[in-house]
């Protein structure tokens, strides 16, 4: 068997009533980000261990995909999280390993991917691919309306996390807006954390999602200390759209403070919007890495 060590609706509430976040007491829009000039920029030195979904650039990367991730090693993340893993073994139709030997010669590590919704039975082939990038994380993306039976979705997690234990590897999901809505008495993220064994399965905490589906985060991770393995950090404008990291409502200063508690080892910036691309995971980046509290 293959191992890690040898392969090296907006409004939704939760029902425990406490995680809402009351937007109209919105969190004190950040100041910091306001007053980073150029100078001060360019007089940071760039060495906070700082990761991006490449995901934020998908158009530049199915282009000039050597290029792109020059960029990102060029602004100063440190690692990447990739996308499009699936049972196929490909990555945007490259080999793992090809993918990954790009990350590295440019001075970054793929630590994890996104993978599409998979069943038990594709567990092997998926972690497999996985290995041979050298990953440390697979994460399920998304659920289509189709599969949104938490608690078969949990069960089915269950089964894959313990596939990829045996191999050395995490495993984990994240979230939308839409698991933040109830299903009959129950809130679809937390039957999942609810069914899902520690050891088995991680979560990765979507901030601007959590906040879109009307969740405080800090308060939803003090909810289950050490159910994440890492955050996407995105923000999200007061009518919850998003917007750049810095500049909207997220609390990110509380939850790097808890990150302790919440087991993130990983900080992966998200900024889904297609215009200045690399520009808005630059003002990210920037952002995050004069800020006190990372």
């Amino acid at each position: 068997m293959k191992t890690r060590r040898k392969f090296i609706k907006n409004g939704s509430f939760l029902a425990a009533g406490s995680l809402v976040l009351p937007f109209g007491c919105s969190p004190k829009k950040p100041e910091a980000a306001e007053t980073i000039t150029e100078e001060v920029v360019e007089s940071i030195p760039k060495n906070k261990s700082i990761g991006v979904q490449v995901y934020s650039v998908r158009d530049a990367l199915t282009e000039d995909f050597n290029g792109s991730i020059k960029k990102l090693a060029d602004i100063g993340f440190q690692y990447i999280e990739a996308y499009g893993l699936g049972p196929d073994g490909k990555m945007l139709e490259m080999a793992p390993a090809e993918y990954s030997r790009v990350v590295t010669d440019n001075g970054m590590q793929m630590v994890s991917t996104h993978s599409s919704y998979f069943p038990v039975e594709d567990a092997e082939k998926v972690r497999d691919a996985a290995l041979e990038a050298g990953l440390q994380h697979v994460i399920i993306a998304h659920l289509s309306e189709a599969d949104r039976d938490y608690p078969k979705v949990a069960e089915n997690l269950n089964k894959v996390g313990e596939v990829f234990k045996e191999g050395g590897l995490l495993f984990g999901y994240h979230n939308h807006a839409f698991e933040f809505e109830k299903q009959g008495d129950e809130v679809g993220l937390e039957i999942m954390l609810n069914n899902t064994q520690a050891d088995l399965v991680k979560f990765q905490l979507d901030l601007y999602w959590a906040v879109k589906g009307g969740v405080d985060p800090v308060a939803f991770i003090e909810k289950y200390p050490g159910r994440f393995c890492s955050f996407h950090i995105k923000d999200s404008a007061e009518d919850l759209e998003q917007t750049t990291v810095g500049t909207g409502i997220v609390p990110f200063e509380g939850v790097f403070n808890i990150k302790g508690r919440s087991g993130a080892t990983h900080f992966f910036v998200e900024d889904e919007r297609t215009d200045d691309p690399f520009g808005n995971v630059e003002a990210a980046f920037n952002y995050l890495n004069q800020a006190a509290f990372v």
